[in-house]
This record gives structure tokens, sequence and C-alpha cells, in this order.
């Protein structure tokens, strides 16, 4: 299958001033694209310095800042039941986070802490007694990447430390930005649900509320991914939605061939000095309450 492929053992001639950042989105189902995206970032040998993750972004991150392969996560993917993931199917009746977190601490073995990771990493959530977004960058990884993940409705918010949180995309669903304030010069966005924004001919209620919320973070994607060097989406993808898990090979594929399509662009990225882009804006604009606060 495409990817055993052996890898590439010529590495690229990366400048030395360049730290990576992944930046990897919400969507749901989708977030599996992500791990195709990272199986085509290791097949050009190039490897993150930083981490952060939105929603399925930040489970699919935490696992590879773990140490895990992109291939390793490929057989978790394979391996999980709807079940595994979330109890009930009733809007409006949302399950807790309970599975997921467990799903987590069955691979860590352990309930694992920000500072054990082997690459630095964030996840993304909002306080919704605040309204605010938070990076949360210490404390239980299970955890954090739950909150990160709570979509509202589907999920109940989880209670961290004095916060309730929710799923981070309702404000910051592609955090190129978070990138950048964790030390990246180079960040590399993954946008695994380019179409969030387009609408449904659906009047039933869970539609109609999904694409709501859509169209309100297409916005925040918008304003957030131009802190990414490269912007990568996934195409081909109108087959899947962001709540059921389809055909997983071919999820995976999409995330592959969206690196792969911009190879040139990133290879030739990574060999030059990298470039301050929008440092002061991002540090007026950039608004974060970090957990560590």
């Amino acid at each position: 299958m495409w990817f055993f492929r052996k890898r590439d053992k010529t590495k690229p001639i990366k400048h030395k001033k360049v730290k990576i950042g992944f930046a990897l989105g919400g969507g749901g189902a989708r977030g599996i694209g992500h791990i195709g995206a990272l199986m085509a970032f290791e097949e050009l040998g190039i490897f993150p310095d930083f981490i952060v993750g939105t929603s399925a972004g930040s489970i699919v991150g935490a696992l590879y800042s773990y140490g895990l392969s992109s291939k390793e996560i490929a057989d978790i993917a394979y391996s999980l039941k709807k079940t595994d993931i979330k109890k009930k199917n009733w809007f409006f009746m949302p399950s807790s986070t309970e599975l997921i977190e467990a799903t987590m601490l069955k691979v860590f073995k352990k309930n694992l802490m920000f500072s054990e990771l082997k690459i630095p990493f964030s996840a993304m959530a909002v306080n919704i007694k605040t309204g605010k977004e938070v990076k949360l960058d210490s404390g239980f990884v299970a955890k954090a990447c739950c909150a990160s993940s709570a979509v509202p409705g589907v999920f109940k918010p989880v209670e961290y430390d004095d916060m309730v949180l929710v799923d981070g995309g309702l404000t910051n669903n592609v955090p190129a930005d978070i990138a950048r304030e964790m030390g990246a010069n180079v960040v590399f966005a993954i946008d695994v649900n380019p179409t969030r924004a387009d609408g449904t001919t659906s009047t039933k209620l869970f539609k109609v509320l999904s694409s709501t919320l859509g169209v309100m973070m297409q916005e925040n994607v918008q304003a957030k991914s131009r802190f990414a060097d490269i912007l990568i989406t996934l195409k081909n993808v109108p087959s899947f939605t962001s709540s059921k898990v389809g055909d997983i090979n071919e999820m995976i594929q999409a995330g592959y061939d969206a690196v792969m399509d911009k190879k040139e662009e990133i290879l030739n990225l990574i060999k030059k000095k990298p470039k301050i882009k929008d440092k002061i804006i991002w540090r007026i604009n950039t608004k974060v309450k970090s957990k560590k606060q």
C-alpha cells in the first residue's frame, strides 16, 4: 500500500536557523488526514520543533509529540471503533470525553504530562466561563486534548482547573499564530476541513447548526492561517464529514497528497534563512490566555 513506501534517506538541506512548527487544524473525523500529512513530511525528512493542535488536530499532535510515528498513529486509527470515542449519538444529549481520554491513556500507558512529551506541544480550547481562547501546555495531555475536542452539543465541556473548556475551533481552528508564539519561525498549517463554510441544503437541526458553526469558524481560520508560511489544505474530501469516519485510507491519502502537492515550495522554504513574518502585528493581535498564567 502507498504508506509502506520506503522513506527517502536523503535529508533536505535545512537552514541552521529554521525552527519548524506544525499547526494541525480541527475537523472531527477528517483529522485522520493529519496522519497522511505527517507521513509525507516524514518521507521528505522534515520533522517539527513545535506542534500545536486544535480538536482532532490536538489528538494527532499529542500522539506525534509523544514519539509515535505517523504509521503507528495510523495503526491506532484503524483499530478504533466509534464506541471508543463517543457513547451517545443524539445531538443535545452530549457524551462525556472520558472514552477519548481512556483511549489516549491506553496509548500513553500513564497519565502523561506535557513536560514528558518529546516535542513541545500545545492544545487549543475555549473557556466558556470567559469566552476566551486558552492555550493548554501544562498538566495532563489526555485531558487537555479532550478539552480541545469537546465540540458543543456533541461532547460535554471539560472542567480543567478553574476553567470550563470546549472545542478550540470556536476561536482558533488552524492555530498557526500559536506555533509562531511557541518559537517556530517556519510554520506549516494543515487545514483538513476546507468545506466547513460551504453551507447545507438540509433543514435538519444538526445540519443547520453544524453549517452555521462552520461558517463562523471559517473567519478565524482565515485570520489565523495568515501566520503560516505555507497553508496546506486537503482536497478531494467532499465524501467525508467531520462527524463520521469514512474510508481511513482515503483520508490519509488526501493528507499525504496535500503536502506532496507543495513539496517543492516546502523544501525551498526550509533551505532559506527564515524571515520575520508579521511579527509586530502578531504580537499586538495575539491575545491568548496560557494555561501557565
